[in-house]
């Protein structure tokens, strides 16, 4: 993949760019996300964001009562930096950003390439405590990007009223909404957030267009078979009667299938991950079938 914009150097080098390099704000931020997630009781946020950080701390501490922390405004934290330069997309190969790349570029939008390689942060505690996206925005905004643009995909199942479904909003197109509203210097933008992810593949089989980045083992448009991206991958393809070349390999899928059991069984309430809603939409939509017999092989 080539990279573009400031990580052109992280990518071409040995390293990655450390978290002490990121923009002060974007190390605050960053910090007072993972206090949210640490259920710190005091939350010390920047003046004026009292209206974001209410809704991102109600959202991932959901169920927990609203005087179990505070929020408390400070003056002080330095802002973000000036927009100077006008996009920016955080691409990976995979059937999102590759859509995002080529609708942009419809559009007459060239936009800068970010990856979550180039950036050590995403190998760390910030990772691990909740999807990227924030991430993603907290970064570019600190590069000084317009707009950023992001793969998120429509998903109406995602934010069902569980603590484990909350805590995955920031995948969610609302999420770009209220960073935008946090930081209208620095908007958030998604442009497959109306579509299902059968429909992005779809339009990029259509098109004759690769994916190369949504398997665990490869990135070159293999699939191993036996990855849960693939798992995804191929019945979101076969919903729609698509093929994309996966030869499935039965053995780890039937650990993914007897997940999505679990997840029917418990009356659709034990989703593993936040993602097996996502088949049985596809089986009630579709009429897809889940049969390992025929779908996979040895």
């Amino acid at each position: 993949m080539t990279t573009t914009g400031p990580a052109a150097g992280a990518a071409a080098g040995s390293s990655t760019v450390p978290a002490a390099q990121l923009h002060e704000r974007t190390r605050y931020d960053l910090r007072l996300r993972r206090q949210v997630f640490d259920g710190s009781p005091v939350l010390h946020v920047p003046r004026g964001s009292e209206e974001f950080w209410t809704w991102y701390a109600r959202t991932m501490r959901f169920g927990d009562a609203p005087d179990s922390y505070e929020l408390v405004p400070v003056d002080g934290v330095p802002p973000y930096p000036e927009p100077e330069r006008p996009a920016v997309l955080w691409y990976s190969g995979g059937v999102e950003s590759t859509y995002s790349l080529h609708v942009l570029r419809e559009r007459g939008v060239e936009p800068d390439l970010l990856h979550i390689e180039d950036f050590d942060v995403f190998e760390g505690p910030d990772r691990k405590v909740g999807q990227i996206h924030f991430l993603c925005a907290a970064i570019a905004s600190g590069l000084g990007y317009r707009e950023i643009y992001l793969g998120m995909e429509r998903d109406d199942f995602l934010l069902t009223p569980t603590k484990k479904a909350q805590r995955y909003t920031e995948r969610h197109p609302v999420f770009a909404q209220w960073w935008s509203s946090y930081q209208p210097s620095h908007m958030t933008r998604t442009v497959c957030g109306h579509l299902e992810k059968e429909e992005i593949i779809r339009w990029l089989v259509e098109r004759k267009i690769p994916i190369t980045g949504t398997c665990d083992h490869y990135d070159d448009g293999t699939w191993c078979g036996e990855c849960y991206k693939c798992f995804e991958a191929f019945y979101f393809a076969k919903a729609v009667g698509l093929d994309l070349g996966i030869r499935p390999v039965r053995a780890s899928f039937e650990e993914y299938y007897s997940e999505y059991q679990r997840y029917l069984d418990s009356r659709f309430t034990d989703n593993f991950n936040n993602s097996y809603h996502r088949f049985s939409r596809l089986q009630m939509q579709y009429g897809m079938p889940i049969d390992l017999d025929r779908d996979c092989v040895r």
